[in-house]
């Protein structure tokens, strides 16, 4: 009889034990899950909470973006939202390993007037930069080659794995975009793929520190290091 009892127990020791393991593991992997992949993405597509939602993850959370969002603007003029069946914006932020996951997308139909005000923004400002006593000031790079659909005023092309782009879409439309560690079109949810330079994917498959592309904030750069500035714009 008390061997019965010594063994019922030894049994229950170890499905205890057995159960102990398992639920170890599953939060081993759980916790490496959130890690890589920083969970669910965190996505917004109110945009009445624009500027809060462009000054959060640029000033406010821990592993922000790693941008200043120069070509979006900072506040979005009342035009556009006259026309607000055009009027598309799209947060998604994963805090993911090192640097973040992202695809912001927003789409804007302006007045005539502020069409024009912001072609200007986009064409001619000069951002001043400074890191670690280097400075730089650097303009927005037009581009209008057929590496595009549209010409795109660019502050980041294929550099860290990431774009962000200003779309002149004419007839008062322009779209601007910024994606980070995305590297296909079927990765994307919101960017329509027409919007994507024609190499998107091949260039992000292929880039490293060596081969980057032009970054507007990159303050200095030499073989070994990249000092960068992402600015305050939305502080």
């Amino acid at each position: 009889m008390s061997d019965k009892k010594d063994r019922k127990f030894l049994k229950g020791v170890f499905i205890a034990l057995g159960i102990i393991v398992v639920a170890l593991i599953a939060a081993f992997f759980v916790f490496v899950l959130y890690a890589f992949t920083g969970g669910p993405a965190k996505v917004t597509e109110d945009v009445a909470k624009y500027e809060e939602t462009m000054r959060k993850y640029t000033q406010e959370v821990t592993g922000k973006v790693h941008t200043g969002f120069f070509t979006f603007p900072v506040t979005i003029p009342q035009s556009a939202f006259e026309s607000v069946s055009e009027l598309i914006f799209y947060f998604s932020y994963q805090d993911t390993w090192d640097d973040p996951t992202c695809e912001v997308y927003l789409k804007c139909r302006y007045s005539e007037e502020d069409y024009e005000k912001e072609i200007v923004r986009l064409r001619d400002s000069t951002y001043d930069l400074e890191n670690a006593g280097d400075k730089a000031s650097n303009k927005l790079e037009l581009e209008e080659s057929s590496r595009f659909k549209y010409p795109v005023y660019k502050a980041i092309d294929c550099d860290n794995h990431s774009y962000e782009y200003a779309m002149d879409l004419g007839n008062n439309e322009i779209a601007y975009i910024y994606i980070s560690f995305k590297s296909t079109p079927a990765s994307l949810r919101m960017i329509p793929k027409e919007y994507l330079p024609k190499d998107y994917s091949e260039s992000l498959r292929h880039n490293t520190f060596d081969n980057g592309g032009f970054n507007v904030y990159v303050v200095k750069k030499t073989d070994e290091f990249c000092s960068l500035d992402y600015g305050d714009r939305f502080k």
